[in-house]
C-alpha cells in the first residue's frame, strides 16, 4: 500500500537531480526527492563555474551559444521563486601559461563567436600585480557562477524531499504502470546519482569515465580579488569576500572521496606560481565527478524499463548543462519529445544484456 503517488521521483539531489526536480516542477508534475544527504559529493563541493573560453588551446565550450541563455533563465526563475541569490555574473580571468595559451588567444581573440565572451575594451593591467603575476599574459572574458551549495538548500527546503538511502535491489518494486519506492508510487523513477548510479544494478552498464577531484579553500588577509583566476587551476570565490575554492587535481585511478597530502602540494605549487596575496588554507575536500564515457551528459530511459530514467554525466561543465538537458528530459518523458540522440542513454545499451 502506497502513501503517496507521485508524476516522478528523483534519487539523488545533486546539480542533476535538483535541476531537473525544477524543470519537472514548471512542467506541472509532482516530485518528490529522495537522498540520504551525505556531508560531500561532488555537487556540494563544485565551484559552479561557467566558463565559456576553456582548455589550453582556449577551446569554446561545446553547446555555449543554446546552453548559457537557457541557464540564465532558468536559474534566475528559480532565485525568484525561492527568494535566494545564487546565479551570479562574473569577469573572469585567464593568465597565460604556455606559448601555446597565447598564440590560441592572438589567432582567436578577433573571431566574433570569440569576442563576444571578452570583456571589452580589455582592462590593463588585467590584474593588479599585488594580487596575481600575470607577466605572462592574459585575457578577462565574461563568465559566471553558481553557487550550487545555496541552490542545493533552498531547492531542499522548498520543494518535497526525503532524505533516505535507497537500496535499488530491496526498496524498488516495479509495476507495470507504476514503480513503488520506500512506500510511495510514481510513474517515473530517476537515477540522478552521480558516479554512485554505477552501483545502480539497472544502469551499470553504463560506461564510467570518472575521475576523483581535490578542492582546497583558502582565506585570504584582505579582500582584493573579487573574480576567478584561471591558470592551469581556478581560484572560485564564496559567499566570503575573502574565501576561495581552488581546484581541482584529477586522478582517474583511486576514485574514493580521501583527500590526499600529495594532491594538496600539488594544488598549492600551482597556486604559487602565480598568486601573490598571503592566505591559509581552511579545508580540503574530495570527491568523484560522475564523467562518462566520451565525456557526455546522458538522458533517457531504461530499453527494458521505461519508467526507470537516468540523467547523469555533467562533470566539470554541469552548471552551463544542467538546466539544458533536464529541460530535454523533462520534455521527453512529459511530451514525448524525442531526446538528443547523441545523449540518449539508450545508446549505451546495444549489445548489452539487462537486468
Amino acid at each position: 500500500m502506497t502513501t503517496t503517488d507521485w508524476d516522478a521521483i528523483i534519487v539523488g539531489q545533486g546539480l542533476a537531480g535538483t535541476t531537473l526536480a525544477w524543470a519537472l516542477t514548471h512542467a506541472g508534475q509532482r516530485v518528490l526527492i529522495i537522498d540520504s544527504d551525505p556531508p560531500v559529493t561532488s555537487s556540494k563541493i563544485a565551484a559552479g563555474l561557467i566558463t565559456p573560453i576553456t582548455g589550453m588551446r582556449l577551446a569554446m565550450s561545446p553547446g555555449l551559444g543554446e546552453a548559457l541563455p537557457t541557464a540564465q533563465t532558468f536559474y534566475r526563475n528559480i532565485e525568484t521563486m525561492t527568494g535566494h541569490s545564487f546565479f551570479h555574473t562574473r569577469k573572469a580571468i585567464r593568465l597565460f601559461q604556455s606559448d601555446l595559451e597565447r598564440q590560441s588567444f592572438a589567432e582567436r581573440w578577433q573571431r566574433s563567436d570569440f569576442a563576444n565572451c571578452l570583456v571589452m575594451p580589455q582592462p590593463n593591467p588585467i590584474i593588479d600585480a599585488d594580487v596575481a603575476d600575470a607577466s605572462g599574459g592574459g585575457f578577462q572574458m565574461l563568465s559566471a557562477q553558481l553557487d550550487v551549495s545555496t541552490y542545493l538548500e533552498s531547492t531542499r527546503a522548498r520543494l518535497p524531499f526525503l532524505k533516505s538511502a535507497i537500496d535499488w535491489r530491496r526498496d524498488i518494486e516495479i509495476a507495470p504502470t507504476a514503480t513503488n519506492v520506500l512506500g510511495h508510487s510514481t510513474r517515473h523513477l530517476i537515477s540522478c546519482e552521480g558516479f554512485a548510479a554505477s552501483r545502480n544494478p539497472y544502469f551499470d552498464w553504463v560506461p564510467f569515465s570518472a575521475a576523483k577531484g581535490e578542492i582546497i579553500t583558502i582565506r585570504f588577509d584582505r579582500a582584493l580579488l573579487t573574480n576567478p583566476i584561471h591558470r592551469g587551476i581556478w581560484l572560485a570565490p564564496t559567499i566570503d569576500p575573502l574565501t576561495f575554492r581552488v581546484g581541482a587535481s584529477y586522478d582517474l585511478t583511486t576514485l574514493d572521496q580521501t583527500p590526499t597530502s600529495a594532491a594538496r602540494a600539488d594544488i598549492v605549487s600551482q597556486l604559487k606560481a602565480f598568486v601573490r596575496l598571503p592566505y591559509q588554507i581552511t579545508d580540503h575536500h574530495a570527491a568523484v565527478r560522475p564523467i562518462i564515457h566520451e565525456s557526455k551528459v546522458r538522458v533517457g530511459c531504461h530499453p527494458n524499463y521505461p519508467h526507470l530514467c537516468y540523467f547523469n554525466g555533467l562533470g566539470s561543465k554541469g552548471a552551463l548543462l544542467a538546466p539544458l538537458f533536464a529541460n530535454a528530459l523533462t520534455q521527453h518523458l512529459v511530451c514525448g519529445q524525442p531526446l538528443p540522440v547523441a545523449h540518449d542513454v539508450r545508446r549505451l545499451a546495444a549489445n548489452e544484456t539487462h537486468n
